[in-house]
């Protein structure tokens, strides 16, 4: 596997740290645009990068503005809408296949996932969501909602913790102390970021009828961080001819960084080899 990294620039202004891991044997038409979560940055993910190349998949992950070692002001939006164009400017700079490449969204990134789906701006062939924030189970102290109504109005930046437990994401020891001991993870957000993320959450859900692609959606039994039952209502309401679930027993949110990650990753790459197939298998068959 080769890494390789570079920054694209926003119309607005955003640097935006990109990764992409390919495969020994580079095959450009096979691509995994990957969508990180709240907090979070690409940089985690190169165990499931490793992978997906031994399959023959190149992986791209984006740190999204605001987080990690891209630019902008700490996990703050005015709009979700900034996430879904930065998410589009990236693959059209990039000039990713339409019919050949899948984007995969986890937790926050399944809800940006799913809104830039519902947008239009871009045609992946496939889309997967892991764990993905189309409702919240955290709960939300009514008082720091009161505050933050007040302030999103007059200090929209002013900041409040994001409520994640980290003995909430995995039962791995090992990934729970590094993602603790990481010093790209942020642990807060502002207030209009919150109320940013209702306003998609919302939207989400209002729309899943715009959902016609092929959708793999995985979810963990013991998520304490994204509501399973608002993903399952969704996932019934989309048009997707073709859609499949995942529900993994016992699993906490990150499930790509669970003890059994290694299987939940095979289960991903099974189904997506069989919607978008190598060219070497695309050539053979043509012949």
């Amino acid at each position: 596997m080769r890494l390789e990294t570079q920054t694209i620039h926003t119309p607005d202004g955003i640097e935006l740290f990109v990764r992409t891991y390919h495969p020994k044997k580079f095959d450009p038409a096979r691509t995994l645009y990957w969508v990180h979560g709240l907090g979070e940055h690409g940089g985690r993910h190169e165990h499931l990068a490793q992978v997906l190349a031994d399959r023959g998949w190149r992986m791209i992950i984006a740190d999204l503005r605001g987080h990690g070692r891209s630019t902008g002001i700490r996990t703050h939006v005015r709009s979700f809408h900034e996430y879904v164009d930065d998410i589009a400017h990236v693959w059209t700079q990039m000039e990713l296949n339409t019919g050949r490449t899948v984007l995969l969204g986890h937790s926050m990134g399944g809800l940006i996932a799913a809104r830039t789906a519902q947008s239009q701006l871009i045609a992946p062939s496939s889309l997967i969501l892991s764990s993905p924030l189309l409702g919240l189970k955290l709960r939300v102290n009514p008082v720091t909602l009161m505050l933050g109504t007040l302030l999103v109005r007059v200090v929209p930046t002013a900041r409040f913790s994001n409520g994640i437990d980290p003995r909430n994401m995995t039962h791995d020891p090992e990934f729970s102390t590094l993602r603790r001991n990481d010093p790209y993870i942020n642990k807060t957000v502002t207030a209009s970021w919150y109320f940013a993320m209702r306003d998609a959450m919302s939207a989400a859900q209002a729309h899943a009828e715009n959902v016609s692609l092929p959708v793999l959606a995985l979810q963990g039994t013991l998520d304490r961080t994204t509501d399973p039952d608002a993903m399952a209502d969704w996932w019934l309401r989309i048009r997707s001819q073709e859609k499949s679930m995942i529900v993994l027993e016992d699993h906490f949110h990150e499930l790509f960084f669970e003890p059994d990650w290694r299987e939940t990753i095979q289960k991903t790459i099974d189904w997506l080899d069989l919607r978008v197939q190598s060219l070497s298998i695309s050539a053979s068959s043509s012949t």
